[in-house]
This record gives structure tokens, sequence and C-alpha cells, in this order.
């Protein structure tokens, strides 16, 4: 409920004539109203100052003070207050730029918002934004990156002046890369970078950052030839970018076709600049019959930066799938399991721009499994993918129809329409299937309720596994349900002495979502939480503090 709230809180959303009525009696001295313990009063007071605050004397350096509130809402409210403010305000930016890094989205869209309602000028914000972004905490660096991209067009004359400055260049290369196409009119200033720049990683992220742009990053082609024709370092990371500009590269074919078929070319330096012809000459089909074996091939090389690379060349080429679908097979049958790996995890980096052929994949026997398990991780984005999934459930493997249900539960809610068919393989009488369907219907979450009553017969069964799947998975569709709590707790607790850590891990997190229903569990996860394991003592701990309230 106090999630719910923060969210409606930040849409500026009145919550009920009851906090309005308190509110107003902290809308006359809102500066007394910040004192508050009230939240919902904090907030409208801080609100009543993103109007009057431009008048009321102390009003930006007590707002600046809220931006350092435990609640995220407060924060956010008090960012967009003084972006309200203005020019007046900029006396906050220091504060704002090191909210930047912020754990709540909403709070950082808000930072990134009042800035640009302040704007205090590339001399203050630029330095400032450098230190956050050369901080030694990775997550707040990623989180202020993050901030910037999301703002997409609307962020790039501010990076475009960052790519003047030596200290924020490479910081814009890697946000401008994040913004992609929308960054098009940083394209000059990019090339420049590449050219001028005396740091290899800096030219190496500008030229990533061309990349992103695509076809219309194409005049700076000769630039990248030039880096190409060196040789040097950032050779690979050039024909990349010549080759995400398409056609619109044409004139820089020769230059890559010489790579490619240099006997002395590395084979990742190859396999790039095989791509590269083939994105430079989408309609050349000898061309791609001669490339995507190649490519293919390359995907078991003992190098995982050259598989990763030919798998990402294969999804961006989109080739015929009646020429990839028996030379992939084949390609997943005979490498070893790492390269296998390897194989799943770069296709599935490219993300939804693969579901298409994901879902082809499907429809064959020979593919139906590796696709599943490529969309399993990929995960919720893959969500079109599901009732192509429930379309196989019945495949006469039982392995691959275990593949198909961890990929529905991997989606989690959003397949909450495969819940009736996912629900009938709880019987399967392949019993890896059954845990499985107990696995996609808890990821699924409160939208499998339909299935309850099914999941529910299982915490009976005489495999042990099978009950655990069922407790866990009620724990997480119904976790308030005091009847099933009942037979899940002593299930999980039974869980809690099993050798596997993962068992362990996961019965805790079942008894968590559970809460005060599983007192009975205290004893059992306090022992849990004194293991050797550092995930089960953490995910015990965690359990506990959710059952203590």
């Amino acid at each position: 409920m106090k999630r719910l709230i923060t969210a409606l809180s930040m849409c500026g959303v009145l919550l009920s004539a009851a906090v309005l009525g308190a509110a107003e009696k902290s809308a006359t001295d809102p500066l007394k109203g910040l004192n508050s313990s009230d939240e919902k009063v904090k907030i409208q007071a801080i609100d009543t100052l993103a109007i009057t605050g431009g008048q009321v004397k102390g009003a930006v350096g007590a707002l600046v003070g809220q931006l350092g509130d435990d609640s995220p809402a407060v924060r956010a409210h008090a960012a967009r207050a003084l972006g309200k403010i203005g020019a007046k305000a900029k006396p906050a930016t220091p504060a704002l730029v090191k909210l930047m890094g912020d754990e709540n989205k909403y709070v950082r869209r808000e930072v990134v918002r009042a800035l640009r309602s302040i704007r205090p000028g590339p001399k203050v914000v630029i330095p400032l934004l450098v230190k956050l972004l050369e901080g030694g905490d990775p997550e707040v660096r990623l989180h202020a990156m993050d901030a910037l991209a999301e703002e997409g067009k609307a962020a790039v004359p501010a990076m475009i002046e960052a790519l003047k400055h030596e200290e924020a260049c490479y910081w814009a290369c890697l946000v401008l890369s994040e913004i992609g196409p929308d960054a098009k009119e940083a394209a000059p200033a990019l090339a420049a970078c590449v050219k001028s720049h005396k740091q290899i990683d800096v030219q190496r992220e500008a030229i990533l950052a061309l990349a992103a742009i695509g076809p219309d990053a194409a005049p700076s082609v000769p630039v990248l030839v030039k880096v190409v024709q060196a040789g040097k370092e950032n050779t690979p990371v050039a024909i990349y970018a010549l080759g995400s500009m398409g056609p619109k590269a044409k004139s820089a074919e020769a230059v890559v076709k010489k790579v490619a078929d240099a006997k002395d070319s590395k084979p990742l330096l190859k396999t790039i600049s095989l791509w590269a012809l083939a994105m430079i000459n989408p309609d050349d089909k000898k061309l791609a019959a001669k490339v995507v074996p190649r490519l293919v091939d390359a995907l078991q090389s003992d190098k995982p930066g050259v598989r990763a690379a030919a798998a990402r060349a294969l999804v961006a080429l989109d080739p015929d799938p009646e020429l990839t679908r028996p030379l992939l097979a084949k390609a997943m049958q005979t490498a070893g399991p790492e390269v296998v790996d390897d194989i799943l995890d770069a296709l599935a980096s490219v993300g939804v721009k693969a579901l298409p052929r994901l879902m082809q994949a499907l429809k064959h026997e020979e593919t139906r499994g590796e696709a599943a398990l490529i969309i399993s991780r990929i995960g919720p984005p893959a969500k079109d993918a599901v009732p192509a999934l429930v379309g196989v459930l019945d495949d006469e493997n039982p392995k691959t129809r275990s593949e198909l249900l961890f990929a529905i539960g991997s989606i989690g809610p959003e397949a909450s329409a495969s819940v009736p068919a996912v629900a009938k393989l709880l019987d399967d009488k392949e019993t890896s299937v059954g845990y499985a369907a107990c696995y996609a219907l808890g990821k699924i979450g409160p939208a499998a309720m339909p299935a309850k009553a099914a999941v529910a017969k299982k915490l009976a069964s005489d495999d042990p596994f099978m009950a655990m799947s069922a407790a866990w998975a009620l724990a997480q569709i119904h976790p308030a349900c005091a009847d099933t709590a009942k037979s899940s707790v002593p299930v999980l607790v039974k869980a809690l002495a099993e050798p596997d850590v993962m068992t362990k891990v996961e019965a805790a997190r079942a008894l968590g979502c559970l809460g005060p229903l599983a007192k009975s569990a205290l004893p059992a996860l306090e022992k849990a939480s004194a293991e050797k394991s550092q995930a089960v003592q953490k995910a015990a701990a965690a359990a506990i503090k959710a059952i203590k309230g």
C-alpha cells in the first residue's frame, strides 16, 4: 500500500480528502510543513513551495535539505519543486547533480528535468557531472548515465557540449551510445572526437556511439575508413560502426573487404568484417550465402569474444531462416557445453530484436529447445513470444517441454495467458515437467490464481521436490492465504534441511513471501542464517525480517 501511495503521489495524484485537509494546515507555512513527520503533509508543503518558493526566503535551501530525505517521493517532489523555481534555484545544482545517481528512477527523472529548467550552464554542470561519473560507486555511475540517456534527444545538446571537455568526453560518448539514433545531431562532434582525441579508449567509445546512431552518422565514414586503414586497436570497432551504417557506408566497402580477405586478419576482426560487408550490401543474397556459414563457424570459436560477435552478427543480418536453421542446429549439437552457453547468451543479449526469428524457431523441433533457452535469458521483454511457447507445449520431448515452461516462467506475470495450459502440465508423466510447471506458475505470481487449487494438490505429493516446488509456487501466487500456508510452511521448513544450496535459498525466499504466516519457521530460518553459504544466510535473514515485520 505504501508503495502504491508513493507512486501515486509522484504522479501528482490527490490521495484523499483527509490528506488534503492535513496538507492545507501546512500550506500557509510550507517551510514549517517540511518538518512534519507525515510524508503526505511534507510533500504538500514541497508542492506549495514549487509554486511560491521563488518568493519565500530560504525556500531553496530548505528544498535542498529535502533532497536527502529517506522517502523517494519526497526527494522526487523536492527536485521537481527546485525545477519549478527555475534560475533562482541555481545554488541547488551540486546537490541535484549528486542525486542523478539516486536508486529511484522517478527521482533521477525529476532531477534531470530540474537541471534543464534551472539551466546552470555547462561550466557549472559538467565538472560536477564528471566528478559524479568518475566516482567509485559503479551503481551510482550507472544510475546517473541512465538518467541522462532516458532523456533521449533532450540530453543531446548537453552531451555535445560535454564532448568538448577532456574529462567529460568519455562519459558523454557512453551516454550518446545509449541514446542511439536520436543522438544524430552529435555525429559531427563524435567524428571530431575520433579524429583528434589522444586517448584510444575515448576514440573507441566515440566510434561505438557513431555505430549506435547508425545510418544518420554516415558523414563520419571517411573518418572511420582512416581508422581502419591505420590498422590499430580500434580497427574492429570502426568496421563495426561502418556495418551499422548499412548501405550508406558503401564507399567503405573496398576497405572492409580487404580486411575480410586478408589471410593475417584475426578471427574476431574477420568475423566483424564479414558481417559489415553483408550489412553494407543487404540485398546481395550470394554474399549472404557465403557470409552466414562463416559466421556460424565462428560461433564455435574457442574465443568467447568471437562467438559473441558472430551471434550478434547473425541476428543483425536477419538472414533467411532456411539458410541458418540447419547450420545453427548442427553448431549447437557439435559444440561443447561452454560454447553452447556462450552462444545462447550472445543471442539473448540482442533482446527483443531476436524474437521474430526465435518464434519461427519454436515451430521446428530441431531448434525449439534452443529457442526456448534464449527466450528464458531474454526474460520479461519476450512477452510477445508467450502464444508461440504455449502453442508447442505438447512437444514429445520432456526436456523441451521443461525448457518451454522455464521460458514462460522467465517472462513472469506477462505470461498470465499461459496459465491454463501450464496448469495441465502439473500432472505430466515426467516429474521434471511438473517441477517446471510449478516454477512457471510461481513466477507468473498472483496472475496464476486460477491454477492455485491444482498447485495445492501437489503439496501432498510423495515426491519431496514436487511438494517443495508446489509450496514455493503457492507462496508466490497467494502469499496471504492462511489455509495453504498451514500446509506449505512445514514443506518449506523441510526443504531448508536439504543439502542443495539453491533449494534452501528458494525455500527461505518462499517463507519470506508468506510473512507472519510463516512464524513457525523462525527456528529453522535462524539455523539456516548461520550456515556457511552466504546466499543461504542472506535469504534466511531476509525471510526472518519479513516474518517478524
